[in-house]
């Protein structure tokens, strides 16, 4: 291959650097330009806003405000979020008043993980300021649902956690950072190729002397390329400044009147469990509310004692919780006798013996009798056999002197004679058949007078009796073990039957009218987990009772006793429950659930769902309070619907005004 020899103009390479030189500047003027007059906000770059979450966290170390200020409302990738979040903590009675303390002192870290628990970064620490403050920032690399997870440790070593909702979507691209690029791409290698198929014409190619030329301008173009990166991103991020420190000591509350209205993405509720229910027209109930006290019925529940003092044996797998028939045997109970006991039990050993030896001689006696008795009859058996063998020979005798008569070869005188014989034979043999008889009688009463004179028994030094349960139920408590020595009377176990219970409400004397008039009632407990029960709307769900006859004196409250069925045996004996007596009749009313309200602020207001991913924050007026539903007093129209899961993330997305 020859090699061309063709020599580059220096002059024309130099004018042609210069002049993409000039050029390139020009643009990165131009996007620097745009970058730092690009502040006046557009569609694509919205204002900056903050958002303002809101918590009430009830725990075991106390009850806590949490505030949280993000920034901005909608974090974008690649932006560094400002978080500033008050921790305050709510103290009862005391001088402070109602107001929360600032939680001051303490360390707050926090956790970003996914919606599906990954997690993304962990131990964010966080710069305590004045007033329960502290604030951290997080820059997030792609989009996606996080949770940012507050893990706070007070000075006095007591901790809790909380956790907001973070939506960050993708940063919109920049187009003017990929027209720039195009612009430099096109000028520099395109203004490369238009200087070599120039000196390709003219057939004079000199690679070594055009190399650097191009070195040199592909050097220019990543220059170029990083300066244009620099002053123009090729993603629209935007500069967070920090949240002003008394952001959260006074919150702005929203426009509620103004209705703000929501865009929820579809992806988004289901991550939010956003449920909806309809406004409805029903019947509340509401009134008259107080306190009970869960009572066993006084017939389902029973006591198991034993009879004698003794020494107890339970039942193996006996225990609390077991369930037990009634009459059904759950031990035994051993009679120990003492030492007089035992003295007088061998006195009447000895007594016994006696007449044990005094019974068997007289059993002995009658037994001689009976074989006597049945030698006799023996030979009364042989005494019949004979008299009927000598029967049958009169018999014969009689037939052959009739015969012998009627052929005139004997004289009458022997037929009279034979009949003479036979009843004889005959009253022989009766005579025998019956002492046979009367002698078997006498045998049978021999041996009948040996089975009545029996020996009597000698007590033993211990008598078991059963313990058996008096009632059908559960065993409710167990005072004694196997093994255990106790007195007669002693409580051993308690069984008690809880499958229907008395409430008994503490209602003041001032409200009996009201109580005699309604018999319906709900009722709910910290066991039943916020599930309302009611009472009285015939469907066997329980009655009243009874209204007691006497007030107490110093409470002025009078016991009112209602029966209802045990929800699945969760209410205990003694156990406290909260209860309300109707008295709105047969009233039907709008209303709304009460996990659809949301008090903030000192204002009431409902999420309501109006299709497709548009949700409206509108403040309600509320009426009569029933057990799990509120009267509607405006603000809502039948059929509209409101969201009752969800809503703590729904008010995480609105933003401050």
């Amino acid at each position: 291959m020859k090699s061309s020899k063709f020599k580059v103009n220096n002059s024309k390479s130099k004018r042609f650097l210069i002049a993409l030189t000039f050029v390139w500047c020009l643009l990165i003027s131009i996007s620097a330009f745009a970058q730092t007059d690009g502040t006046t906000p557009d569609a694509a770059n919205p204002p900056i806003t903050i958002v303002t979450a809101e918590r009430n966290l009830q725990t075991d170390v106390g009850q806590f405000s949490v505030v949280l200020r993000r920034s901005p409302s909608d974090p974008r990738t690649g932006e560094t979020a400002q978080f500033l979040v008050r921790f305050a903590e709510k103290v009862e009675g005391g001088f402070g008043g109602s107001e929360p303390a600032p939680l001051d002192k303490a360390n707050v870290t926090a956790n970003i993980i996914e919606a599906d628990g990954t997690p993304v970064a962990e131990n964010l620490s966080s710069v305590a300021e004045e007033n329960g403050n502290y604030r951290l920032s997080y820059t997030f690399g792609s989009s996606g649902d996080y949770k940012i997870v507050f893990a706070v440790a007070a000075a006095d070593n007591r901790s809790f956690s909380v956790d907001f909702p973070v939506s960050v979507v993708s940063a919109p691209i920049r187009r003017s950072f990929w027209i720039g690029l195009l612009i430099l791409s096109l000028l520099t290698f395109g203004a490369l190729g238009a200087v070599f198929f120039a000196a390709k014409r003219n057939g004079n190619v000199n690679f070594k002397k055009f190399a650097p030329l191009a070195i040199a301008a592909i050097l220019l173009f990543a220059f170029g390329t990083f300066a244009l990166a620099y002053f123009l991103p090729p993603r629209q991020t935007r500069t967070i400044a920090e949240i002003p420190a008394n952001a959260t000591t006074e919150i702005q509350p929203n426009a509620l009147t103004a209705e703000t209205v929501l865009t929820v993405p579809k992806e988004s509720q289901i991550l939010f469990g956003i449920k909806t229910a309809p406004v409805t027209t029903r019947q509340i109930t509401s009134g008259l509310k107080t306190t009970g006290i869960v009572r066993a019925r006084p017939d389902a529940q029973a006591v198991v004692v034993p009879p004698v003092a003794g020494r107890i044996i339970l039942r193996q797998g006996l225990g609390l919780g077991l369930a037990v028939g009634r009459g059904e045997q759950i031990g035994t109970v051993e009679q120990i006798l003492d030492v007089s006991g035992q003295t007088e039990l061998e006195s009447q050993r000895l007594e016994v013996e006696a007449q044990q030896r005094e019974i068997e001689a007289r059993r002995l006696e009658l037994r001689n009798t009976a074989l006597a008795l049945q030698g006799q009859q023996a030979e009364q058996r042989a005494n019949a056999q004979q008299a009927k063998t000598r029967l049958a020979q009169a018999q014969r005798e009689l037939r052959r002197s009739e015969n012998l008569v009627e052929v005139g070869a004997a004289p009458r005188r022997r037929v009279e004679e034979a009949n003479t014989a036979v009843r004889v034979a005959e009253q022989e043999v009766t005579a025998a058949e019956r002492q046979v008889v009367l002698l078997e009688n006498q045998i049978k009463q021999a041996n009948a007078g040996q089975n009545i004179f029996r020996a009597p028994r000698v007590n033993q030094p211990t008598r078991s009796f059963p313990l058996t349960a008096p009632i059908t139920g559960v065993v409710n408590e167990i005072k004694a073990t196997s093994g255990q020595v106790v007195e007669a009377g002693t409580e051993l176990l308690s069984i008690v039957n809880l499958s229907m219970v008395l409430l008994e409400a503490q209602v003041f004397e001032r409200d009996l009218p009201v109580v005699r008039e309604s018999t319906r009632a709900n009722f709910t407990s910290a066991a039943l987990n916020g599930e309302v029960y009611t009472i009285g709307t015939g469907d066997g769900d329980g009655r009243l009772v009874s209204i007691g006859q006497t007030v107490n004196e110093q409470t002025r409250t009078v016991p009112v006793i209602y029966e209802v069925i045990n929800p699945l045996n969760r209410l205990r004996d003694g156990m406290f429950v909260e209860m309300t007596v109707d008295t709105s009749g047969e009233r039907q009313v709008l209303a709304v659930p009460k996990t659809a309200v949301v008090t903030e602020q000192g204002q009431t207001f409902v999420f309501v769902f109006d299709g497709g991913e548009t949700f409206e924050k509108r403040a309600v007026a509320l009426g009569a309070e029933g057990a799990d539903y509120f009267e509607v007093n405006s603000g809502l129209k039948e059929g509209e619907r409101v969201v009752t899961e969800g809503i703590y993330q729904l008010r995480s997305t609105v933003p401050s005004a």
